[in-house]
């Protein structure tokens, strides 16, 4: 008997669900496509930087040796595409930290002029030092600088593991140049086996010579204008910010699908022009909320993460910028529900399509892993999904310190993602209204 009763409600709940084929089939597709999605995007966290290829710039102002060797040994590299000239000009500093600081790129290296001449002179005072032990003769040296270093700079957007992975290679080139130059010192000075005589000096002798020209990582911008380097928090209080206000998409379907359901919406579209009010008040409606989300976990960020041990978030020099790129996500993901609520008939449908596209678009737009560390294909479609242009607009102003002009193209796209979205839903809208009719 209980058996039986079992077995009708799972009929009556089978027959339920085949009434709404486009619902049933997207619990399937839906999270397959997930799975494909977060696979990819997931696969660069699980490979080391080193199987990884960057853009570097290059800025070589010394011409030496070092520059050479070192531009040779990157452009040797598996790991790095050196680009050392835009449109046939050497790459000047200057130009390479704009270059930076446009997000086009995430690493510089500025080779200082004179590198190649401290470290020659390093590896003299070294091979003098050896010399005096065997009563061999001097080369010319001079007093070790403290100042020369070859300078790096990041965008600030690069993770901290990604600039010790470049700090480390680049120290390698480094090395192997001055070891290189010290042999040849020692063979000028006539010793045969320069190499088992660089084997036998004594450590601080080694310090000397791999101090000669040292490594340095500097900020973007003057002293009054420092680009801050991203944190846990500078990352993830926009990010999980921007995802949470795509999410707006669940309710706004959810109201116009009941709307929908209580025949309340079909009342309105038969009254001339009540529609596109109505639309307008729900859109304003909603893009205040999801303003005002921003606006609060950002005060989360400002005032409750220091009270847990945690950085406060910097909103960068421009703060006042980010009011018009909220309300720009704010609407883009206003837009995107309400497209939902048309285009889908039921909460089957537009319930797993909302949740899980919004954490897809959040996976491909950054959220998740940086941008860089995507495939090639995944770095493409990135360009798709307007949570990464919101989040990199942001970036602009809390970490590159950018303002309103520097985000004007991210404002561009953002707007235009939600009125194509808006025009497609109203005509979607009113063919429906005209079939109804």
């Amino acid at each position: 008997m209980i058996l039986n009763k079992i077995l009708a409600t799972i009929q009556k709940e089978w027959i339920l669900l085949r009434r709404d084929v486009a619902g049933f089939m997207l619990l399937f597709l839906m999270p397959a496509v997930l799975i494909v999605v977060m696979a990819m995007v997931q696969d660069a966290p699980f490979k080391d930087y080193q199987e990884l290829r960057f853009d570097l710039l290059l800025a070589d102002n010394d011409h030496g040796r070092l520059a050479q060797e070192i531009r040779q040994g990157l452009k040797q590299s598996k790991n790095f595409h050196v680009v050392d000239s835009i449109d046939g000009k050497p790459l000047s500093e200057e130009h390479l930290q704009k270059l930076l600081k446009g997000g086009e790129y995430r690493v510089g290296i500025v080779i200082p002029k004179g590198a190649t001449a401290e470290v020659i002179n390093a590896a003299n005072t070294v091979a003098n030092r050896i010399s005096e032990k065997i009563g061999m003769g001097k080369l010319p040296a001079r007093e070790m600088r403290d100042s020369m270093y070859v300078r790096m700079y990041f965008d600030p957007v690069s993770k901290p593991t990604f600039r010790m992975s470049i700090s480390f290679a680049l120290d390698k080139y480094i090395t192997y140049s001055c070891s290189n130059v010290l042999v040849g010192r020692l063979s000028k000075l006539g010793m045969a086996e320069a190499g088992e005589t660089l084997d036998t000096a004594q450590t601080d002798d080694f310090k000397k010579i791999f101090q000669g020209i040292g490594i340095k990582e500097e900020a973007l911008g003057d002293k009054g204008n420092i680009s801050q380097f991203i944190s846990s928090v500078q990352h993830n209080v926009p990010a999980w910010a921007i995802f949470g206000m795509f999410f707006i998409v669940i309710p706004i379907a959810g109201n116009m699908l009941r709307e929908r359901e209580e025949r309340s919406s079909l009342r309105i579209q038969l009254i001339p022009f009540a529609h596109n009010y109505v639309a307008l008040g729900k859109i304003f409606f909603y893009t205040l909320i999801c303003t005002a989300q921003f606006a609060v976990m950002c005060a989360i960020g400002l005032w409750v993460l220091p009270q847990l041990g945690l950085p406060a978030l910097y909103m960068g020099l421009h703060p006042f910028v980010l009011v018009p790129i909220a309300i720009c996500i704010a609407l883009s993901a206003t837009a995107y529900g309400y497209l939902v609520g048309v285009v889908f008939k039921t909460a089957t449908q537009a319930t797993p399509f909302g949740a899980i596209s919004v954490v897809i678009m959040s996976a491909m737009g950054g959220i998740w892993v940086p941008v860089d560390l995507l495939p090639g294909v995944m770095q493409q479609l990135a360009k798709v999904s307007p949570l990464h242009w919101g989040l990199d607009a942001i970036n602009h102003i809390i970490l590159r310190n950018g303002n309103i002009k520097d985000v004007l193209p991210h404002l561009a796209v953002l707007l235009s993602f939600s009125s194509v979205l808006l025009l497609i839903s109203l005509y979607a809208n009113r063919r429906m209204t005209h079939s109804v009719q």
